[in-house]
Formats: structure tokens, C-alpha cells, sequence
């Protein structure tokens, strides 16, 4: 009789320790309701940059086709960009130094 009773309050002890751990994680430990909403916080920030990044990648996609597309657009880019010039053509420079 005296061990069934020692026993049960040895199991009250350890079920009364669990509680307080996993309340001590569910409030306060490394997933807890606090720090979910930083998380979330920063799964949108990251969301942002990858649609931002998306978005700059789909442009750089549409201005290379067009590159490729387009040889006036090509020869556009290498006179302003390059600074590149025919070989019966000169340079001249718009903003002296």
C-alpha cells in the first residue's frame, strides 16, 4: 500500500514536471508563440526580396530576348553602354572632363 503511494506521487512529480516544461517550451522556448510571430515577420520580408528578385530576373529575361531579338537594340546598347564606335566613326565624349 505505502509503494502504490510513493509511486503515485512519484508519477504526480514527473507528470507535474512535464507540464512545466512543456509549458515552459510552448511560451518561452525556441518555437514559441513569441518568437512565431518574428518568424513570420521575416517569411515575409523574404517573401518580398524573392518577388523582387523574381521580378528582376523576368525583366533581365525579357531585355536578353529582346537583345537577341532586336540588332538595333544590340548596337544601342554597345555605342552607349561600351562606348563602342565603327571603325569610320569617332568618339566624342558628351561630358568633358
Amino acid at each position: 500500500m505505502k509503494i502504490k503511494r510513493v509511486a503515485n506521487i512519484s508519477l504526480y512529480f514527473f507528470l507535474f514536471g512535464l507540464l512545466i516544461y512543456l509549458l515552459y517550451d510552448i511560451f518561452l522556448g525556441d518555437y514559441s508563440f513569441s518568437q512565431q510571430a518574428e518568424l513570420e515577420e521575416l517569411v515575409n520580408i523574404k517573401e518580398e526580396e524573392l518577388s523582387k528578385i523574381s521580378n528582376e530576373n523576368q525583366n533581365i529575361k525579357t531585355e536578353i530576348q529582346f537583345i537577341k531579338d532586336n540588332d538595333e537594340y544590340l548596337e544601342l546598347i554597345a555605342r552607349e553602354e561600351l562606348g563602342l564606335v565603327r571603325e569610320d566613326e569617332e568618339y566624342i565624349d558628351d561630358e568633358p572632363e
